[in-house]
């Protein structure tokens, strides 16, 4: 029972991590841009200090020194062209193919450019340092999921395992130098796994916070019934309204609308066939206007719609079009029908006016009572002095 349960936890590990590849590939690229930024100079001054020193006498030492220059000058070039990637890249907030491909790229030219240091290496010397630092590096720097870093480090050391054979000749060394490569790229992999679980968490903790913080702000800015803003963000709005509107000297409508005799309906079909027909009309109201115009449920029965950048002329011609919309349709609830009417209250909101933003609502207030008093289903505008 208790194996089969640790068995779970390290499938778990390795296998269910998916949904944060994306946010690791963005992290990836920006520390590919700033490695690489590091890297580049210290492939230069290597290559620079082993070709200025003369003292290669022998045929060994001459092959040492031409291996580590090659090795170096190849990782340079990569270096170069991932710096030259990743500085486009580094800025996204997307991920994308690229930045997926890219780091695993990355992480094999790091590994295979240490093994074959390591191997001209043992030419002259038994250290394995390189590999040892290329594990680290990797480890520490590279967000990997677990089972890909696994099949990464594995064959890291397959590749080692045999290419250090081809310079030493001693058995003993390379037995040793074997088991110490074990050791090296083990601790790699062990960091690859911290690191990953490190950064897991995190990612997976943020995300909760952040749709926490959605819940809380739809919770507060939008109606429960409807999904649409409410009151408390219909103020924030209209103020910044106002002051876009003082700011670049434009006209902005404010339209009030009202079900007629809703009340009527409540006491005949009940409050469930009331609740219906106010989110279908929120949604009927949502596809007729614009992407820059917002609906709002200021309460009950009452919407509101804000307009920026329209004439009264047009937010008329729009608010009787919408009158005759609601007209027309018929509410579907069950095996009821019904059909309604609304009335609108219309006013302008301009610069030339007060900056009391409960004034034009009881501007836009005033207009729809008239439009009550004359008969229902009608649209009345009242313009004048927001005080």
């Amino acid at each position: 029972m208790k194996l089969a349960f640790i068995m779970r936890k390290i499938t778990k590990t390795f296998y269910d991590n998916s949904s944060v590849l994306g946010e690791c590939a963005l992290i990836n690229t920006r520390r590919i841009y700033y490695l690489s930024m590091i890297a580049i100079p210290l492939r230069i001054i290597n290559i620079f200090l082993f070709t200025i020193n003369k003292s290669y006498d022998t045929l060994t030492l001459k092959a040492w020194s031409k291996g580590i220059i090659a090795s170096h000058l190849v990782l340079l070039v990569f270096m170069i062209g991932f710096l030259l990637v990743t500085h486009r890249l580094k800025n996204r907030i997307q991920p994308n193919k690229t930045m997926f491909l890219l780091q695993y790229i990355v992480v094999v030219v790091i590994m295979a450019s240490g093994i074959a240091i390591v191997t001209f290496d043992q030419l002259v010397t038994t250290n394995i340092t390189p590999v040892l630092l290329i594990s680290i590096i990797t480890g520490t720097i590279f967000l990997i999921r677990p089972i890909t870093s696994f099949i990464l480090f594995a064959t890291s050391y397959m590749t080692y395992y045999y290419l250090i054979a081809l310079t030493i000749t001693n058995q003993q060394i390379l037995l040793s130098n074997r088991v110490n490569g074990i050791t090296a790229i083990g601790i790699g992999f062990l960091l690859s796994l911290i690191l990953w679980h490190y950064n897991y968490i995190n990612i997976t903790q943020k995300r909760c916070i952040e749709m926490q913080q959605k819940k809380l702000e739809q919770m507060a800015y939008y109606d429960s019934l409807t999904d649409l803003p409410n009151r408390r963000l219909y103020e924030k709005l209209i103020k910044q309204e106002i002051s876009l509107m003082q700011r670049y000297g434009h006209e902005t409508v404010l339209i009030i609308l009202d079900i007629d005799n809703f009340k009527k309906i409540n006491d005949t079909y009940g409050h469930p066939v009331g609740d219906d027909i106010l989110r279908q009309l929120a949604d009927l109201l949502k596809s007729n206007v614009r992407d820059s115009d917002t609906v709002f449920r200021f309460g009950g029965e009452e919407f509101i719609i804000l307009m920026p950048q329209t004439s009264l002329e047009g937010g008329y011609a729009f608010a009787d079009r919408l009158r005759k919309l609601i007209m027309d349709k018929t509410f579907s609830i069950g095996p009821i029908t019904v059909q309604i009417t609304s009335s609108f209250g219309i006013t302008s909101m301009d610069d030339t006016n007060s900056q009391n933003l409960e004034g034009y609502y009881h501007l836009a207030d005033r207009a729809l009572y008239l439009a009550k008093q004359r008969g229902k289903n009608r649209v009345e505008i009242v313009c004048g002095k927001a005080d």
